[in-house]
């Protein structure tokens, strides 16, 4: 999470998105690889641990960022789809992860890791600038508008051009002063507000790091209630598939059924709550499945609609520095949380208590929520 600062420091050493993801994909990737080769925990330490989680997450957070500033219309759905890939992971890492360390052993599953991290290289190369096209207007020559468009495709919109960079002709100032009135201007929610900070998204930091703690502490509150391994993985398969679906379901009911994104936050940040504070008074697999699968819907409907919300409030012109601050956050909790949850654990012996610690903390998230609901009920910002 700390790998928002660093693309945004690259960004503004004008590396565009697309070079951040192949590069981030190649470290990556040889990373892995050089992992296999590690003599000791303290190597791995530095090319698992370090280089490959750096360059994940300058790709991780190059990617959320482009999808944002691809899609105008239809963003929560189209965000949803990227993210589904996220339950399929937790549904097929979980099991395929445990049969390929069996067969090939962990330095064998270390190069297979770094050959599919070399797909986020090809990805990378697939995500091509895009330029933005001006609406034709009646009173505006062929050749004006061209100009025009010319303009618009210099616009960076967060991806460096790359390609055709000429420099234009004096003349093209006069052309374009005398056709700026006939151009339509920019929708509202295109327009920046300076006057609103990323503060106002507060209740995503909360949820992604309560559902990285659930997805811990579930397998093991299974096991001392006397479920198998197998079956602690089971639910955690299961959290994955809710997931998939979760993110495909939240853009369909911001872009489709037009809920107000503010309010599917405090949604989301309730149903985080209640899948954790319901844990202790389960001890069947088919209660913590259940449990599990509230969980999931809360925390990956959060996940999608992060980069909406910030889009929806700062512009999209500001996603790279406000995701930025936000990944930092976050990532900052990445740290101090796992210890808190093990104080607790450690203070009390009892995974009851852990539960309704990360209730209590996603439900403060869901009352900070409230402000982005206000903020939007007086139309400090619209969708």
């Amino acid at each position: 999470m700390f790998g928002g600062p660093l693309s945004s420091i690259a960004l503004m050493l004008k590396a565009s998105h697309r070079q951040i993801m192949m590069v981030g994909g190649l470290i990556a990737a040889a990373s892995a690889i050089a992992s296999s080769f590690a003599p000791n925990i303290e190597t791995l330490i530095f090319t698992y641990g370090i280089l490959v989680g750096g360059s994940l997450a300058v790709n991780y957070f190059a990617v959320n960022v482009t999808l944002g500033q691809y899609f105008l219309k239809k963003r929560a759905l189209a965000l949803g789809i990227a993210t589904s890939g996220r339950g399929f992971g937790t549904f097929l890492l979980n099991y395929l992860s445990t049969k390929v360390i069996s067969f090939y052993g962990m330095r064998g599953t270390f190069l297979i890791l770094g050959g599919l991290f070399l797909n986020l290289t090809v990805y990378g190369a697939l995500c091509r600038p895009l330029k933005p096209v001006i609406k034709q207007s009646p009173n505006i020559s062929q050749n004006e508008q061209t100009s025009v468009n010319e303009m618009a495709g210099a616009t960076n919109l967060g991806f460096e051009e790359e390609e055709n960079k000429e420099t234009r002709d004096e003349k093209c100032d006069d052309s374009n002063r005398r056709i700026s009135e006939d151009i339509e201007p920019l929708p509202k929610v295109l327009r920046v507000r300076k006057s609103i900070t990323s503060e106002r998204v507060p209740s995503e930091i909360y949820n992604r790091k309560l559902g990285e703690s659930f997805k811990l502490y579930v397998p093991l509150y299974a096991v001392s209630v006397g479920l198998s391994q197998e079956k602690g993985a089971l639910i955690m398969s299961i959290h994955g598939i809710v997931g998939i679906v979760s993110v495909l379901l939240v853009g369909f009911m911001a872009d489709i059924m037009h809920i107000p994104t503010s309010h599917l936050l405090m949604a989301a940040s309730l149903s985080t709550s209640l899948g954790s504070i319901l844990v202790p008074f389960c001890e069947s697999i088919e209660t913590l499945t259940l449990c599990a699968a509230i969980n999931s819907i809360g925390t990956n409907f959060t996940i999608s609609l992060r980069i909406v919300l910030i889009s929806a409030i700062l512009g999209r012109e500001s996603i790279a520095t406000a995701y930025g601050i936000l990944s930092t956050l976050t990532g900052t909790l990445y740290i101090i949380y796992p210890s808190i949850n093990g104080f607790v654990y450690e203070a009390t012996q009892q995974f009851s208590v852990v539960f309704y610690f990360n209730a209590a903390i996603t439900f403060l998230g869901s009352v900070l929520s409230c402000g982005i609901i206000y903020a939007q009920k007086t139309g400090k910002f619209v969708e």
